[in-house]
């Protein structure tokens, strides 16, 4: 059986907290969502100054975030656990590493909670919110 897709208007709000200061990221977008066996994938264009091709995989206690363009990288989010990979930018290459706290998933809606260090230094707690819905169009 092959998985359905659909064309989506999604909205990411990112929003970093580094002891004081609080900043939010609003980003809306076109995309396709994918319905996998054991869970779903979406796929964004992110556009920036260039854009940044974006997938976001959702299954059971884990999300997976790969991004392609200017800013490379494929990480894996899992609850409870820290976790490593690296982060390829024009600044060039660094090691990233999280501890994720929260992973949650409703009708339609993903938002999931980490620490994020870059090269051994505190960022800031990240929350990424990700809701979505079906565009006009139907699935395929």
């Amino acid at each position: 059986m092959k998985p359905k897709r659909y064309p989506v208007l999604l909205r990411q709000v990112t929003t970093i907290q580094d002891d004081a200061m609080r900043e939010s990221v609003d980003l809306e977008a076109e995309g396709m969502l994918f319905e996998t066996k054991d869970g779903f994938a979406v796929k964004f264009l992110q556009e920036d100054e260039q854009p940044i091709d974006t997938t976001i995989k959702w299954s059971h206690d884990q999300v997976a975030l790969n991004r392609k363009g200017p800013v490379s990288m494929h990480h894996v989010f899992i609850l409870g656990q820290q976790t490593k990979s690296g982060y390829e930018s024009q600044f060039g290459q660094m090691l990233m590493q999280t501890e994720t706290h929260t992973i949650e998933m409703r009708d339609q809606q993903m938002r999931f909670t980490y620490d994020l260090m870059m090269n051994h230094q505190a960022v800031g707690t990240y929350t990424i919110e990700l809701t979505w819905k079906r565009s006009e169009t139907d699935g395929v």
